[in-house]
Parts: structure tokens; C-alpha cells; sequence
């Protein structure tokens, strides 16, 4: 039997290496790296030696200088880190064509076959550790199985530099584990639901999907998808750069906040650049997804389509969707947007004029402007106050 081999790399703390790098006596140190050195900045990577003085992920920088006066604390360094991790990339490349990089430090590689061709699966993934080491120094861990969702849990929860869970081994790794790790406890009901029967083991969710009727009635449209995940099975594809065709775009907050106001303009501002691409295409997007990332690390995101390619209609679909993955009051940090399977958009035309066609119209007519000027050149002050530049 052919076995697939996923490798998912996590470069834990890959901030703080690298700034350890420029800066060797800082391994030693108290460091936290915020994300703003205003007031309501938050940690977003910390050294062992600052989590020893109480310091923890998403502390503001106000409680911080309250507590611990000794502490560094090092401005994100996007640009930095953002070139260590494409140069990682591109050193993942030589192993396998096909890496997705998930974030800052995180990378799923597509190693099928490879056992065949290069023999013991875990020495492949010694190899890509010293590579990386040898050429960056930076030091990471490798989770190995047969897809994206059992590999990334064990980078998660072991702190092997290497450990594989074999195929077929999957529900019994699960088993043990808080439900908190499985993607569809993220969705609001399922994770109420959860709580309300005092889950606290992966295995009691195994447990009663056995029984598929009352199953479905507990967790109605999420109990496919949480009894596949709840055993270890995932059928998502490790796709390459090369092969993702889609659309980007993402803003990181020049302050962490939990403003509706802003917050709302950030997406409305978002959504406005997805929609100025998909009118280039002249295209739908059958997946649209928008992601939040919070300041204490937590991701929560959301998936739907478009029916129409003018600023309203995708404006008003983000937010629905922003909406519904943001159930917490944690401030927020960056949201991204990610539009993906397209399929032509074909425009109806009838003897009257409807709301549809008004609303395609201005967004025209806000496009040639755009199009001369560029895509920030037309805004509405709302999104200037959001993005600090009034």
C-alpha cells in the first residue's frame, strides 16, 4: 500500500531566534517581541526566561512595564522575518516541490514517495532539520503522518524534534488530547456544546459518534466534520504557491484592538481590494475566507462565496463572515481574506435598471479612479482612521 507522508515544520518562536541571531546576547536575556510599543501592544513571542517572570502571549505592554521593568521588549520586525521565513522556503523546496507555508514558521511539505526514494522517513526529516539549521540557524521540529491535520497536532502537543504517528495509529494519538485542537470546536455552537457536556477528551467525542442519529442531532451540519476530525482523518491536499491560484490580501492593526468601528472599516477596506481583483478576472470566488488572528495567538476563520463581483456584494459577504468567525473579546491583531476557486461571472442584463446594476456602476466608476491613482488612492475616512493615517 502506497503510504501518503505529510511533514508539517513548526520553527517555534521563529521571531526570537532570529532577533537572537542579530543579537546573541539576547539568548540569555528576558525578551518579548510586541507588536506595538504604544500602550496596547501585546506580546507576541516571549524567552523562557521572561515566561519565568510571569510575563505570558498577549499581555499588553502597559501590565508589562507595571510588573517587570527589566524585560527587552523588541518591536515586530515584519521585514526580518518575513525574508528568514521565504529563504526557509525556498531551502524546503530543495526536498519536495510541493510546500505550503502556513504563517510565520510553519510549513506543510508533501514527502509522498520520498520514503521509496530516499528509504527511513524520519531520517528525510533530520536532513531537513540540519539543512535549515546549517544554512540559518534556526532550529525547528518535524510532525510526520499521513495528512496536514495529524501532523500539525503533533508539533502541537510533543516536543520531539521528530515523532510519527503511523498510518492507521491516528484515532488512538487523537484520543487522549483536550477537543480544543480539533478546527470545528473553533466554530461557535460546536464549541459551546462541548463545554455545556463537559468534554475534555478527544476520545468521548470519538466515543459518541458511534452513534451517528444522536451525533447529528448534538452537532447538526458540524458532526461530519468533527467525527472525520475526532479520528485523525483529513483529506486536504498540501498545495504548492505555484499551484494556488487566489487572491491575498491581509492587514496587521497598528494597533491591537477589539474596536468594532475600526475593525469594520479594516474589513470593509479588504474586502474593497478582493473585489478590485476579482472585477480585473472578472471572476467569482466559490471560496472566500476570512481569518482573524488574535493577540494571544488563537485563529478563528470563516469560508463562503460571492454571487457578484461589485464593492457592496463583497463587501457585505466579508462582514457576514467576519462577523461570524469573530465570537471573541480578545483584541485582534491582523485579519486576512482569501479568495480562491473562481469561476467566470457572467452579468445579466434586463430592461430595467436594478440595484445590482447601480451598485456595479459606482464600483466602475470608484475602479478608473483606482486604476489611475491606485487602489488606496479613494477611501473613505473611516478606513484612514482604522489604518492610522489620519
Amino acid at each position: 500500500m502506497n503510504v501518503r507522508d505529510v511533514f508539517h515544520i513548526r520553527l517555534r518562536g521563529l521571531e526570537l531566534q532570529a532577533e537572537h541571531i542579530i543579537d546573541p546576547t539576547l539568548k540569555t536575556r528576558s525578551v518579548a517581541i510586541i507588536s506595538s510599543s504604544s500602550s496596547n501592544g501585546t506580546i507576541i513571542s516571549l524567552s523562557p526566561e521572561a515566561k519565568e517572570e510571569g510575563l505570558s502571549y498577549g499581555m499588553k505592554v502597559s501590565k508589562i512595564r507595571k510588573i517587570n521593568s527589566s524585560v527587552r521588549l523588541l518591536p515586530y520586525n515584519k521585514t526580518l522575518y518575513s525574508n528568514l521565513n521565504e529563504y526557509i522556503y525556498n531551502t524546503l523546496s530543495m526536498f519536495t516541490p510541493v510546500v505550503e507555508p502556513k504563517g510565520i514558521g510553519n510549513f506543510f511539505l508533501d514527502m509522498n514517495g520520498m520514503r521509496y526514494i530516499k528509504g527511513n522517513v524520519q531520517n528525510n526529516g533530520l536532513s531537513i532539520l540540519k539543512s535549515i539549521k546549517d544554512k540559518t540557524s534556526i532550529f525547528g521540529q518535524i510532525g510526520i503522518s499521513s495528512n496536514k491535520l495529524v501532523s500539525q497536532t503533533i508539533t502541537t502537543v510533543i516536543s520531539e524534534k521528530i515523532h510519527e504517528v503511523k498510518n492507521g495509529f491516528e484515532s488512538k494519538f487523537f484520543s487522549n488530547l483536550n477537543p480544543i485542537l480539533l478546527p470545528t470546536v473553533s466554530e461557535k455552537p460546536v464549541s459551546s456544546l462541548i463545554k455545556f457536556l463537559l468534554i475534555k477528551k478527544i476520545k468521548n467525542i470519538q466515543e459518541m459518534s458511534n452513534h451517528q442519529n444522536e451525533f447529528k442531532i448534538l452537532f447538526g451540519i458540524h458532526s461530519i466534520q468533527l467525527a472525520k476530525e475526532s479520528h485523525g482523518k483529513d483529506s486536504r491536499p498540501v498545495q504548492s504557491l505555484q499551484k494556488q491560484d487566489s487572491i491575498l490580501r491581509q492587514t496587521i492593526l497598528p494597533e491591537d484592538t477589539n474596536d468594532k468601528n475600526i475593525l469594520d472599516a479594516l474589513v470593509k477596506d479588504l474586502a474593497e481590494q478582493i473585489a478590485f481583483e476579482l472585477r480585473k478576472r472578472w471572476q467569482l470566488s466559490n471560496k472566500i475566507k476570512v481569518e482573524i488572528h488574535y493577540t494571544d495567538g488563537y485563529q478563528s476563520e470563516q469560508v463562503g462565496k460571492t454571487k457578484s463581483i461589485d464593492d457592496f456584494s463583497i463587501v457585505e459577504v466579508c462582514h457576514l463572515l467576519f462577523e461570524r468567525a469573530n465570537h471573541r473579546r480578545n483584541r485582534i491583531r491582523t485579519i486576512l481574506i482569501h479568495a480562491s476557486h473562481f469561476a467566470p461571472y457572467s452579468h445579466q442584463i434586463t430592461m430595467f435598471r436594478t440595484v445590482n446594476d447601480q451598485n456595479m456602476d459606482l464600483s466602475k466608476a470608484i475602479e478608473n479612479i483606482r486604476k489611475r491613482y491606485g487602489v488606496s488612492a479613494l477611501q473613505t475616512a473611516n478606513i484612514f482612521q482604522a489604518l492610522g493615517k489620519i
